[in-house]
């Protein structure tokens, strides 16, 4: 029997982001499992942001939406981390005992993926837990807003 107890989701506040960070929710409600919301901040946004980030990183519209979500009965919480956003994923979920890492795609392809890298590509092939991505264009099919 496959055990689901801790999903990992990493955020950017982004709109591929905020359509994994929906997905998350409602398999961690389906499966009974803690979610923990990941973000990173990356060594040169820490510099440029520094003081507008060292009082509070989690957008206003993320956390007012985490707080009803919790009041739903949804076990969740949120971790801020610096550092390379693959790395940094790789790392905490192996650290946090993940079981399973729930995470946005752009869906870029081509000259665009070479050019600009996949964080979710590199998440993919290097964890050593299973990656459910979520597409963009996709998730809109799936979970009614």
């Amino acid at each position: 029997m496959i055990q689901l107890s801790k999903i990992l989701c990493p955020t950017d506040y982004s709109d591929t982001s905020d359509k994994a960070v929906r997905y998350a929710i409602e398999f961690a409600r389906r499966v009974n499992a803690h979610v923990r919301f990941l973000h990173i901040q990356e060594p040169d946004m820490s510099i440029v942001r520094k003081s507008m980030d060292e009082e509070n990183p989690l957008s206003e519209s993320f956390t007012k939406m985490l707080m009803a979500e919790k009041k739903k009965g949804l076990m969740a919480d949120v971790k801020v981390v610096h550092g390379v956003p693959t790395d940094a994923i790789i790392k905490h979920a192996h650290d946090w005992f993940a079981d399973l890492i729930i995470m946005g795609s752009h869906g870029r392809s081509g000259l665009m993926r070479i050019m600009m890298g996949s964080v979710a590509e590199a998440v993919f092939r290097s964890a050593a837990i299973p990656v459910l991505l979520v597409k963009q264009d996709a998730v809109d099919k799936a979970i009614p807003g």
